[in-house]
């Protein structure tokens, strides 16, 4: 399984790397923001909580029975790419099995579902396997149900 994790890996880096320098590209921050109603809110502690982080190593979760940390991701769809950085890929034995978004405050809506479905997505292209998908608030963990087809109909919208 660690081989086989390691090139997925690079693959999702490399794909990243293709999108941050594509001229076609939009951000899953861009799509989900178009769903807000506030303004940005958590925004500063959400790049506080990625500076903390992002120093983590994703290659370890070829090695490591259970691994979680924030993961590049990016894909390239008929009207471009759709790029951002998951706060947590949580892998077990290898495999990405969860997503999670975290939050400051504690009342999500439908931008953060959009968000974190959009994630989902992007693991379930990169690594062909279908995570579940989460919203972790400073009180509660919240599964995004039929994260697919948020994340489709936010896409459609978006357009």
């Amino acid at each position: 399984m660690g081989v086989r994790t390691l090139k997925l890996i690079d693959r999702c880096l490399k794909l990243f790397e293709e999108a941050r320098n594509s001229k076609h590209a939009v951000s899953v921050s861009e799509v989900a923001r178009r769903f807000s109603r506030g303004k940005g809110r958590g925004a500063e502690e959400g790049r506080r909580f990625h500076s903390k982080v992002w120093s983590l190593d994703p290659y370890a979760a070829a090695y490591e029975p259970v691994w979680a940390c924030p993961l590049p991701l990016a894909w390239r769809f008929r009207f471009g790419w759709l790029y951002g950085v998951a706060d947590q890929v949580v892998f077990e034995d290898g495999v990405p099995t969860k997503v999670v978004e975290y939050k400051s405050y504690p009342k999500t809506g439908k931008a953060e579902k959009v968000q974190a479905a959009l994630y989902g997505l992007l693991v379930e292209l990169v690594f062909c396997i279908r995570p579940e998908v989460l919203i972790a608030t400073p009180h509660t963990v919240e599964k995004v149900r039929k994260w697919e087809l948020v994340a489709l109909s936010a896409l459609g919208e978006f357009r």
